[in-house]
């Protein structure tokens, strides 16, 4: 299991996307509270502090122009917002798939492994790494290419290295070679197995 692997997009449920368009949409509006603030404070200037909030020339410019295409623009601009903002709801709301992996596809002799029956396989030998007192396996990606989320529950004192090595021989080996493929993309969350839950990286 190496970095590389863990990072792959299949490991779990990407929030990237999310994240990274909430991160700009936070920085903007911050941004713009501050520029607002500042204004209001007559820090930039007093006479900008007197201005009223829609900018003259944006008045001008709007006035110039055929009243029916302002309505055209602020209609399109606001269909877009409206898109994107479906466009987040429905990715951010969406279920994870879980997908089963086949693995012989021969018409009339296809074979094939639920995803809750490759979790199930894999918590259980997890379960048996020395260490580890509670294991939970979700499989995740696609059929194409198929990878796991593993979340193991450890006794303090645990050596998180020899955790680590055992998981991959014992565990993660054989799941490899029963689904017949030569990576297998693997989340781990280690955590120690304790009141407060304190998480181990």
């Amino acid at each position: 299991m190496s970095r590389a692997s863990v990072a792959e997009r299949a490991l779990a449920r990407s929030y990237g996307v999310e994240r990274t368009l909430t991160l700009l949409v936070g920085l903007l509006a911050l941004a713009a509270g501050c520029v607002v603030l500042l204004v209001s404070l007559g820090v930039l200037g007093s006479f900008r502090a007197q201005r009223p909030v829609l900018d003259p020339l944006a008045v001008d410019w709007l006035q110039a122009r055929p009243e029916a295409l302002v309505k055209s623009i602020v209609i399109a601009a606001a269909l877009a917002l409206f898109a994107c903002g479906m466009w987040w709801l429905v990715r951010s709301l969406r279920p994870e798939p879980r997908p089963d992996f086949a693995l012989d596809r021969t018409p009339g002799e296809e074979v094939t492994v639920t995803a809750t029956a490759i979790a199930a396989a894999v918590q259980a030998d997890a379960e048996q790494v020395t260490g580890v007192t509670k294991a939970r396996a979700r499989s995740v990606g696609d059929e194409e290419q198929p990878a796991l989320r593993l979340s193991l529950w450890l006794r303090q004192g645990t050596d998180v290295r020899q955790v680590w090595e055992e998981l991959d021989i014992t565990v993660l080996a054989p799941a490899r070679e029963a689904l017949g493929v030569q990576t297998l993309p693997t989340a781990v969350r280690l955590e120690l197995d304790t009141v407060d839950g304190q998480r181990v990286r």
